[in-house]
């Protein structure tokens, strides 16, 4: 349970990020200075930069802070490949539901997207803390995957799961910015077999 500093914390932290995102909206996220922001928070430039240090971080934490809202949707994943042990499903569960929180917002997905992977080194990437909920998610299932034998287990489940999101990151963009005609389903099941099942050739 959380004292009442670090909930003050919190709420200081949502009110920049809706304070942020309200500043988006209205003239655009380049447009935007973090002054304008500190000061649509009532708060000083210097306590922004105490919880902030950009745009993009505010943008990131957005992005977190959906996705830990959708917990209900993450425990339902968690628990449906446990009583399925079918990480084909599962991973396309999990595509379903990343792609309805990225197309949800899609004038700030590849913002966030080019944050993540500018800020990818910043931290040891196997031992982050601070890894996204997404991150944290695909690993779990990978790590009971290798449990159950399904994965190969010499590999870390966070390496693992971070291929995997630099793959759903090119299946994204396909679909945003590709050709009208391309098959999403096709393509996400595309993705899943070459993750599972590596790029060689298949002998039937």
């Amino acid at each position: 349970m959380i004292n009442r500093r670090e909930r003050k914390k919190e709420l200081t932290k949502e009110i920049i990020i809706d304070s942020a995102l309200a500043l988006f909206e209205e003239k655009g996220f380049q447009e935007t200075y973090m002054e304008e922001i500190a000061t649509k928070s009532d708060i000083s430039k210097g306590t922004l930069y105490n919880y902030f240090q950009d745009k993009e971080s505010i943008l990131s934490a957005y992005f977190q802070a959906l996705i830990n809202n959708h917990d209900n949707n993450f425990n339902e994943v968690s628990e449906r490949f446990k009583e399925t042990r079918d990480i084909k499903e599962t991973l396309n569960k999990i595509l379903d539901f990343i792609n309805h929180i990225f197309r949800e917002n899609i004038q700030y997905t590849a913002i966030y997207f080019r944050y993540r992977l500018q800020t990818l080194f910043n931290a040891n990437p196997i031992d982050n803390p601070n890894r996204s909920g997404l991150e944290n998610l695909i690993s779990e299932v990978i790590k009971n995957a290798q449990e159950n034998n399904q994965l190969r287990n010499d590999i870390s489940s966070i390496i693992m799961a971070r291929n995997f999101q630099f793959m759903y990151m090119n299946y994204f963009i396909s679909s945003i910015y590709g050709d009208d005609n391309i098959d999403l389903e096709l393509s996400k099941s595309q993705i899943i077999e070459l993750f599972l099942n590596g790029a060689k050739l298949q002998k039937n």
